[in-house]
């Protein structure tokens, strides 16, 4: 009975340690790299983060897109940012009427890239009064290099 016990401990603790292992060994070699994060505070001191790295997942053709992950977190519901997102410079992602939850603000949008240019993903976002008036102002960015060749094959 001891034997069996301790086969089917031994058996408990192998899987334990290959689901615990598996997804982190998985995301380590990632065929798009890894990502990059940046965190900071507004000019008035709301804690922000943001994050970017290319992905596969982008619609065909051009299925290689870099990915920005931007977070604001607001201390209150009910608050109205105006968020931009940019990529070198371009914008692909506005809305002048983002209203945050009792936990912040959370924007995630892809926009397609090539292959060989590194890309600097911006986010820009400002918090505004009822009237529109600017009441702090947060800005972020990370630069990725350019994508492995691995990457949307």
């Amino acid at each position: 009975m001891r034997v069996l016990a301790g086969a089917v401990s031994a058996g408990v603790l192998a899987l334990t340690v290959s689901v615990a292992v598996g997804p982190a060994a998985q995301a380590k070699e990632r065929p798009c790299g890894q990502g990059k994060s940046t965190s900071g505070v507004g000019t008035k001191g709301t804690a922000w983060t943001l994050k970017s790295k290319y992905d596969d997942d982008g619609t065909p053709p051009n299925r290689l897109v870099a990915g920005e992950e931007f977070e604001i977190k607001t201390q209150a519901a009910g608050q109205r940012w105006s968020v931009v997102f940019s990529d070198n410079g371009t914008e692909f992602f506005r809305n002048d009427n983002d209203i945050s939850t009792a936990t912040g603000i959370r924007e995630v949008h892809p926009n397609p890239v090539g292959r060989t240019s590194p890309n600097h993903m911006a986010a820009h976002a400002e918090h505004l009064d009822a009237s529109g008036k600017v009441i702090e102002v947060i800005d972020g960015a990370v630069d990725l290099d350019p994508p492995p060749p691995a990457c949307a094959r």
